[in-house]
């Protein structure tokens, strides 16, 4: 399954069973903007809107990156096995996942992102 069809499901899933969870406890709802996903060589962009995704596309965007996660399918491996994102993203371990886009943006937006790599991790 391409990494495109993955956020599909993503997308369905952040929607719908996972939606009450990522907006009120993770705080999505407070969220818009772009989370770009790179997995190996494979990358996409996902949309939101107060929570809610409302777009999925392949590539960054035009605009460029806003905030993400990238890795290869050895790191991203290694994030399923704990799926703690901070875990994953301290430079002392070897096989972390990288952040992508404004320190301060990530960071402000760090349990939002961090739930929809969980989720992702679970589909992978």
């Amino acid at each position: 399954m391409s990494l495109y069809e993955k956020m599909l499901e993503l997308k369905d899933l952040i929607n719908g069973p996972e939606s009450e969870r990522f907006l009120d406890f993770y705080y999505g709802k407070f969220f818009k903007g772009d989370i770009t996903i790179v997995d190996g060589e494979e990358t996409c962009t996902l949309t939101f809107h107060f929570g809610k995704c409302i777009d999925v596309v392949e590539g960054v965007p035009n605009s460029g990156v806003d905030i993400g996660v990238k890795g290869n399918g050895e790191e991203w491996e290694q994030f399923a096995s704990h799926k703690s994102l901070s875990i994953a993203t301290n430079r002392g371990n070897k096989r972390n996942l990288t952040t992508m886009g404004g320190a301060i943006r990530f960071r402000q937006n760090f349990n939002v992102v961090a739930q929809l790599v969980r989720v992702y991790a679970g589909i992978r």
